[in-house]
């Protein structure tokens, strides 16, 4: 065995690949200390000092607070849409109910990180911070247009007109889920909060059976006479 076999030589990585491993690292950090400290207390600074990377590193790849804070939000959201894509598109689960279903718990899943409540305490801060309620502007019209555009793919996939209806659960359910994880993040009480969210669940389920329903019913070709 050569001293190359030994100790190989290292791939040298790319300045992309560095960057987009240094502004995830800022990125992690940035959402352990939203999760932690709360909008106010996360400066640069304090990313910096939980990335454990110099200020002058964190001012290159984010300048601002803000600058951080859309980077983080946007991260937040696209993970959250992967992980969705990744655990009902997979081709293990049926379309239509099956899938409606899975989804309720894949929400909460994805609800209960901590990921979750650095998304909110971003939102939040929207209204009394004018520079990031400017820059925000359309990361917040999107995600306000979220359900509606959700609510028509379920509509397809569960073969129902009633789009309305749809995204009306859908806001409800988001809501709900937002406010599930903050009683869990204050009270610790998973078991009180479990339940909580099967009944939503019960109700979810309910109103999407009888949309379906309603919806075979109304397709269906009437009977010829003296058939």
């Amino acid at each position: 065995m050569t001293a190359l076999d030994k100790h190989p030589p290292k791939l040298r990585r790319s300045n992309t690949e560095r960057t987009a491993e240094m502004r995830g690292r800022l990125i992690d950090a940035a959402i352990d200390t939203l999760f932690r400290l709360g909008y106010s207390a996360t400066t640069t600074f304090e990313v910096a000092k939980a990335a454990g990377v110099s200020k002058g590193a964190m001012l290159h790849h984010f300048p601002t607070q803000v600058d951080l804070m859309l980077a983080t939000a946007q991260f937040i959201v696209d993970s959250r849409q992967r992980f969705r894509r990744e655990q009902l598109f997979s081709g293990t689960i049926d379309p239509g109910l099956p899938r409606f279903y899975a989804a309720a718990d894949v929400a909460w899943a994805v609800n209960r990180r901590p990921s979750t409540i650095a998304l909110l305490e971003i939102v939040m801060a929207t209204r009394s911070d004018p520079n990031l309620g400017r820059a925000f502007a359309p990361f917040l019209k999107t995600w306000i247009q979220a359900p509606r555009q959700a609510a028509q793919r379920m509509a397809a996939d569960l073969k129902v007109k009633d789009v309305q209806s749809i995204e009306q659960m859908l806001r409800l359910h988001r809501a709900a889920m937002l406010g599930l994880a903050i009683e869990l993040m204050f009270t610790q009480n998973s078991d009180k909060v479990e339940s909580a969210r099967r009944l939503l669940v019960r109700y979810d389920r309910g109103l999407a059976q009888r949309l379906v329903g309603k919806s075979k019913k109304t397709g269906r070709k009437p009977r010829a006479r003296g058939s």
